[in-house]
């Protein structure tokens, strides 16, 4: 992406849909929540102040929505872009106006949503991610959808026509090579799979006490005469507090199902030559594609609550997800069952059995080691101090646990250099497996500790645009065998 554009190509500017006020207002809500991290302090001295937070709570709100309501109309007035037939031009800025254009060759992502407050006016989001090492992305929003699909299809025929390969586009229309489809039972499955609302429940546990007492006064109002002094001591405290807990862990349930169905409600997956694409929401419909050549890193997971349903998620890096940092850019498969599984690893050209290598047992040994060293130290520290035996007991028992599930994680760790492939498996309770094509790799480095150097050892670091991956504690010549393979490979350009 870059400023201006052809000073001789005649530009014809066009103005957004005014819906699009409705999409400008919630990212400049998302960036202001975004930035609120960095206002914390103020926070803090907000809150232990009444009257700064009366007067937030007087004049916050309306001062937010009417920042928010200005900035979008702003943005809204002064948003302008143009198409033609080799790039898209964008203008947009309310005190530094600036003019982005790009061209369709360098185009990375081009991906179409269809929020729910677009849908009855037929209007869509064109998000179109650059090549650069910026990963910077253009969000052409409040388009008509028939335009943007035009648009996509165009921008990915000249993606397709520039490619090292020089192949085809896919017409719209054709029969799929490969598809998969995910019903409603398997969606929900995934919001159970992919529940991260549990992990509030480690953060509400201080304040379990405050919660029982607010669902004691609820009690009390509900059922006068069943929470009183004697029942409370004949063990209906006990109740009420594992009734809350189940409450809590089921409406967490309920709520991630819901979201799930909400990003992958009627998700359709199609390859179309070497192109894969996915079209899936329940109220913002998204439709993203991934060239195979595009394709940057693959990660297979398997939570454990997957394992006890025998469901894992694949997700497709591709370049410029990681500088985005957000999850919600990658090329996403939510759930599939093992032989989905392997009919898409068989897609994507994994390996369909690698041949698997274990570590050094001396990783294992140094992962434990050095948990029991930082403990040793903590615990010595607090004898000093006079801590009670309690607690210097609890503290070495924790470090007991923390260093085998260490010890664990060492030993499930696998290796894999396969044909084209680097791969890393590892988990304790659940698994993730980590695939990086050959072809894009940028760098390979060999790393030998002082500790490794005296066993003849060493560690491969192999990076790409996307991420890296770390193969440790693998013998010194297997480990130089697998740098001086993986730099031919880079060198032949070979593709997957």
């Amino acid at each position: 992406m870059k400023p201006g554009n052809d000073p001789g190509e005649l530009v014809h500017w066009q103005r957004v849909s005014p819906v699009a006020v409705v999409f400008f207002a919630l990212h400049g809500l998302r960036r202001l929540i975004g930035a609120s991290a960095n206002l914390a302090p103020l926070l803090v001295v907000v809150v232990f102040n009444e009257t700064l937070r009366q007067l937030a709570i007087q004049y916050g709100p309306p001062a937010a929505l009417l920042l928010l309501t200005g900035g979008a109309l702003a943005w809204y007035l002064t948003f302008l872009y143009a198409v033609s037939d080799e790039r898209i031009l964008l203008r947009q800025g309310v005190v530094r106006r600036r003019t982005l254009s790009l061209d369709y060759q360098r185009v990375q992502q081009a991906d179409v949503q269809v929020p729910w407050y677009y849908r009855p006016f037929g209007l869509a989001v064109l998000s179109l991610d650059s090549a650069g090492a910026s990963g910077e992305t253009l969000h052409l929003s409040g388009i008509p959808a028939a335009r943007a699909e035009a648009l996509r299809e165009q921008i990915l025929i000249a993606r397709a026509q520039a490619g090292p390969a020089a192949a085809e586009a896919e017409e719209p229309g054709l029969n799929a090579d490969f598809s998969l489809s995910l019903p409603l039972c398997e969606v929900l499955r995934y919001g159970l799979m992919r529940n991260t609302l549990l992990v509030l429940l480690p953060v509400l546990a201080p304040f379990s006490e405050i919660l029982l007492r607010r669902l004691e006064e609820v009690i009390a109002v509900i059922a006068p005469n069943w929470l009183t002094a004697e029942t409370l001591a004949g063990g209906q405290r006990f109740l009420a507090v594992g009734g809350l807990l189940l409450g809590l862990v089921l409406l967490m349930a309920v709520v991630s199902m819901g979201l799930g169905l909400v990003r992958y409600h009627g998700y359709q997956l199609e390859r179309h030559g070497e192109q894969f694409r996915y079209r899936a929401g329940l109220m913002t419909v998204l439709t993203r594609s991934v060239r195979r050549q595009r394709i940057q890193m693959v990660t297979v997971r398997l939570s454990w609550m997957g394992r006890l349903m025998g469901r894992h998620s694949l997700m497709i890096s591709k370049a410029g997800d990681r500088q985005a940092g957000q999850d919600t850019e990658h090329f996403v498969v939510p759930v599939l069952h093992r032989c989905a599984l392997q009919n898409l690893m068989q897609e994507l050209h994994l390996p369909l059995q690698p041949d698997w290598h274990r570590p050094h047992a001396g990783a294992m040994l140094t992962g434990i080691g050095r948990w029991w060293g930082f403990g040793a130290l903590l615990i010595g520290s607090l004898m000093l101090q006079g801590a009670p035996g309690g607690v210097l007991l609890s503290l070495a028992a924790v470090t007991f646990v923390i260093s085998m599930f260490a010890a664990l994680g060492w030993w499930r760790l696998r290796l894999c250099r396969e044909a084209k492939w680097v791969g890393l498996r590892q988990g304790v309770l659940g698994r993730t497996v980590r695939w990086l094509p050959t072809a894009r790799v940028q760098s390979v480095s060999l790393l030998q500790p002082l500790w490794q150097r005296r066993l003849g050892l060493a560690s491969l670091d192999v990076r790409a645009a996307s991420g890296r991956i770390v193969l440790p504690w693998i013998p010194r010549r297997q480990a130089e065998r697998w740098r001086d393979e993986l730099l031919c490979e880079v060198a032949s350009g070979d593709i997957l």
